[in-house]
């Protein structure tokens, strides 16, 4: 019996070793380890940026995303955060801009220098699809490309009393499940 039960577990080891791994845990693979479970909600984002532009010339960053809920019956109080790790020496951007589906802009959301990059916070009440706007201006000196890598950070397993209280990154960072969903955008700097 012992034996069987061993070689069941191995079986699924080596079955989990060998499946390939998804974007979100791909990007966020520690955590994903951590809290020994898929993000409650998935966040498929696409990314475009200025293709080109000048030394410290403004590039825009256009983020189209799509959440989908995982199959849970838990209800979901997670908190959404925007932004990412943008190119090295470019200012901003202070603000994020979500817009409809009609190109409206239905709000925006102050944005934040933190350790692992720029972020907005988005206070959990965003649809489930739109398209954010992001500015940045590139250093003075910027020569070849400017790489940025944008997109969603999500903070799930909390309860509603925590959601209301809204805790800041670094204390949701330390007590829930933390997943990325962030896609690389490159500009190409001209002199």
């Amino acid at each position: 019996m012992r034996r069987a039960l061993g070689i069941a577990v191995g079986l699924v080891l080596i079955a989990a070793a060998l499946s390939p791994i998804g974007p979100a845990e791909a990007t966020c693979l520690a955590t994903v380890k951590k809290c020994g479970r898929d993000a409650l909600v998935a966040v498929d984002v696409v990314a475009k940026g200025t293709p080109q532009a000048s030394p410290g010339g403004r590039v825009t960053y256009v983020l189209d995303y799509a959440m989908t809920w995982t199959p849970s019956f838990a209800p979901y109080w997670g908190s959404f955060w925007v932004g990412g790790s943008f190119p090295r020496g470019a200012k901003g951007p202070t603000g994020a801009t979500l817009l409809g589906e009609d190109g409206e802009r239905i709000a925006t959301f102050a944005c934040h220098r933190y350790a692992d990059g720029v972020w907005c916070d988005t206070r959990g009440r965003i649809p489930h699809q739109g398209r954010i706007v992001l500015t940045a201006h590139l250093p003075r000196g910027a020569t070849g490309a400017a790489v940025a890598r944008l997109g969603f950070d999500s903070f799930d397993g909390l309860n509603k009393e925590q959601f209301t209280r809204h805790l800041d990154r670094e204390r949701s960072r330390e007590r829930f499940c933390n997943y990325r969903f962030t896609r690389t955008v490159t500009t190409t700097v001209k002199q």
